[in-house]
């Protein structure tokens, strides 16, 4: 991995962190009772959920281009083969990879979205895109730096 790879990885993660950080904001304030009423908000909560997850399948793609693996056919199965070439741990690739699977959800069944599954997600998953970039920066340095 080149340097310039590294350096995409980082941006990503930056634009992750600057999301999760307005995230973790709003969801103090929050809950499922009030989740909708102010529909801008809550526009701003569904679209920050997903610029993260999309950064999330983004730094996947860099990673597996960059090594040559074969690329998956679906962005759940891109998390999955960071799991399976040992740069996640499996379980945290299947556990992140359903929020991945969520993101469809967000863009393509907006009308579907259940409000307590983003209440869920900015209760309980935030630290998930936390954990996620602890696992690339540890991939990275283990692989790169030593």
């Amino acid at each position: 991995m080149t340097k310039s790879i590294i350096e995409t990885i980082n941006s990503k993660i930056k634009e992750l962190q600057k999301n999760l950080i307005l995230l973790k904001k709003v969801s103090q304030e929050v809950n499922k009772e009030n989740i909708k009423e102010d529909m801008l908000k809550y526009w701003g909560i569904e679209r920050g959920i997903q610029i993260s997850i999309e950064c999330v399948i983004d730094i996947a793609n860099i990673i597996i281009s960059s090594l040559g693996l074969e690329k998956p056919d679906t962005y759940r199965e891109t998390v999955l083969l960071l799991g399976k070439a040992n740069i996640l741990p499996e379980n945290f690739a299947k556990n992140i990879s359903n929020m991945v699977s969520f993101r469809n959800i967000l863009v393509h069944d907006y009308m579907k979205i259940d409000e307590k599954v983003i209440v869920d997600i900015l209760k309980n998953h935030l630290d998930d895109f936390v954990r996620y970039i602890h696992y690339i920066n540890k991939w990275i340095e283990e692989n790169y730096y030593s």
